[in-house]
């Protein structure tokens, strides 16, 4: 027998390219319907192999009388499916002098042997002939009928998919076909008798109810319209139209409507007429006919059977007036695609371009999950550098990569909302509001806060708006907000978000901690918030108040605020009192306390002004540091 060079490892072989697949495909229908001899047949149908798997070619054999005999490729045939590291690709391995070295042509003869051996002991079906930790390899049965007429061997370094080998199957019975109308034509029959083989014959092969020929014909016409499909779809994946672009395929190639829907059963995309159409069933059905949504208890039960049904086992299944195929990448559901067949006309072709319009639509849907995913992390980087100083250029490409334009002037506002558990659920309560005013925001967090950059021009009061529009949306107001001042330029964010730090601190720890505060509302105010000028801020309280302080916490009293309300008064009794609601005797009663206790002149006017700095901060401040 011929001997070929023993398989290998070798690199890992591209992804096949429909064009490869379709080229390969018809030259095999070449040689099958326009002559050849059976060495032909059995290299086309391994080039046509090779181009639509990740397979590499080993052997081809003929059986004649029972008997396998190897039958080595024409040189132009091994060109047309070797790949890296197989073993027509490689050629005896030859040493600097060009002869063949003898251990080298040992061992290929032992591996050629070794094969032929396995192939003999065959049982005319296709079989598994790789070794645990070894590269897979197959030998594939070419029949017709109930006779084997040959095998083709194929090696792969990964594990191919169902839809691969099925892909091998199909071409295998059409080669099967093809081997039987060589043997007819040559007369060529089974050791027990040409009428053991039925249909070998050539009128039989042209004519007659045991043709292969119209069969072979119908399949290959079959397999290139389902390429032609499969191109399609994968181009409308590439042209940037996406799931719309591949319904759009898919409802162009079935003629019915085809739509999508994501996991929990939320339409999604929709080709086609009759858009909104409910699904139908028969009557008492659940969830059956006009109204019933996605949302509703029976229906989402029907769904779960349903979807439990349609993963448990390959290929589409009725969903009422719908053919149904999940959506799944990695084990994992992320949607639907349906055709609306309420009169049950779909075909086999229909249902398995469905099939491919799910597996085209996998790694989309995927995608789309993943970058939502992403996107929420990839929104706080940005925002993270941006206001801790460290952004340079890129982040103008980086925020534009997110839909925001980072060249506009910007505010910075820093919330906090009491009662909700998680960041991310205010930073989306955000996004919501943002979406409502119509504002170009990013959102991102740092620490306990969500921080938001809030592009355009100046707003009157932006803090006020967003408080308002994220109460909405959380149903409370329980929360503040703090905005810093306007800037220009995306390197004075640093400073705009100190100054929004500083008006939440304020805000949160004021009399009402709830609303917004902006930094220009601050006055005097605005050496507090953080650092040293809250420190600074709360000594200066503790120096003009902390005796009067200290006697209202012991004694219950309100010298604090009858202090306070004096000196906003400008000096005024009546206006003291009246504010107050107690008599004037009470309120020049008070205000001796106070200068007994603290031992200032209320006369003084730098004393006054101190006093009201002071009462004007503890205003502010629930309670000094």
């Amino acid at each position: 027998m011929d001997a070929v060079p023993a398989a290998t490892a070798g690199p890992a072989p591209a992804v096949p390219e429909p064009e490869a697949a379709r080229h390969a495909l018809l030259r095999l229908v070449t040689v099958m319907l326009d002559g050849g001899d059976e060495r032909e047949v059995l290299w086309g149908a391994m080039a046509a192999i090779v181009a639509t798997g990740p397979f590499t070619a080993e052997a081809a054999y003929t059986v004649h009388h029972g008997l396998a005999r190897r039958c080595p490729p024409r040189g132009v045939a091994a060109s047309a499916v070797a790949r890296p590291g197989s073993a027509v690709a490689r050629g005896p391995a030859v040493d600097p002098t060009g002869e063949a070295p003898a251990e080298a042509a040992a061992a290929e003869m032992v591996a050629a042997d070794r094969l032929d051996r396995r192939i003999d002991a065959l049982d005319g079906h296709s079989r598994r002939l790789h070794e645990p930790g070894g590269p897979w390899v197959r030998a594939i049965a070419l029949r017709y009928q109930d006779h084997c007429l040959g095998y083709l061997v194929v090696r792969s370094m990964t594990t191919p998919s169902v839809e691969e080998t099925d892909l091998t199957d199909l071409l295998a019975q059409q080669t099967g076909i093809a081997l039987a109308r060589h043997t007819g034509r040559r007369g060529v029959a089974d050791p027990a008798g040409s009428e053991n083989l039925p249909g070998i014959g050539e009128d039989a092969l042209v004519t007659g109810g045991g043709a292969p020929t119209a069969a072979l014909g119908a399949t290959i016409s079959a397999l290139a319209s389902q390429l032609a499909v499969h191109d399609a779809l994968s181009r409308a994946a590439v042209s940037g139209k996406g799931e719309a672009g591949i319904l759009q395929i898919l409802c162009d190639h079935t003629g019915f409507a085809a739509l999508t829907e994501d996991r929990f059963g939320n339409p999604r995309a929709w080709a086609g007429p009759g858009r909104g159409e409910p699904r139908q069933g028969p009557p008492g059905e659940p969830g059956a006919g006009p109204g019933a949504g996605p949302g509703a208890g029976p229906e989402s039960q029907c769904r779960d059977a349903l979807m439990h049904r349609a993963r448990r086992r390959p290929g589409a299944v009725r969903d009422r007036n719908r053919l149904v195929v999940p959506i799944e990448m990695a084990g994992d559901l992320l949607g639907v695609v349906a055709l609306v067949d309420p009169d049950r006309r779909a075909a086999e072709t229909d249902t398995l371009t469905l099939e491919q319009a799910a597996l085209v639509l996998a790694p989309q849907l995927f995608y789309e999950r993943r970058l939502a995913e992403l996107e929420p992390h990839l929104r706080r980087d940005v925002v993270d550098r941006l206001i801790s100083g460290e952004a340079t250029d890129d982040a103008f490409a980086q925020a534009a990569s997110l839909g925001h334009d980072l060249r506009r002037p910007h505010r910075v506002a820093v919330l906090e909302w009491a009662g909700t558990a998680e960041r991310a659920a205010l930073g989306d309560a955000v996004a919501r509001a943002a979406g409502r005013l119509r504002w170009d925001v990013l959102v991102g967090s740092r620490g306990e806060t969500t921080v938001v950059l809030i592009a355009g021009e100046d707003r009157r009061d932006p803090g006020g708006e967003l408080h308002r529009a994220v109460s909405e949306e959380l149903g409370t107001g329980t929360g503040a907000i703090g905005v810093g001042g306007h800037c220009d330029v995306f390197t004075d964010l640093p400073h705009s978000y100190d100054e929004a730090v500083r008006a939440l601190t304020v805000r949160r720890r004021s009399r009402d901690p709830y609303g917004s505060t902006g930094f220009e509302e601050l006055g005097l105010c605005r050496m507090m918030g953080t650092g040293e000028g809250e420190r600074e801020a709360d000594r200066f309280v503790r120096e003009w108040l902390g005796r009067l302080l200290h006697y209202d916490a012991r004694h219950h009293t309100e010298l604090v605020t009858t202090l306070s309300r004096y000196l906003e008064s400008g000096g005024s009794y009546d206006a003291t009192s009246e504010t107050l609601l107690i008599h004037r005797s009470t309120v020049r009663y008070r205000l001796q306390r106070i200068r007994e206790i603290t031992g200032h002149d209320l006369n003084n006017v730098e004393t006054r002004l101190n006093l009201h700095v002071a009462t004007r901060i503890r205003n502010v401040l629930n309670t000094p540091r």
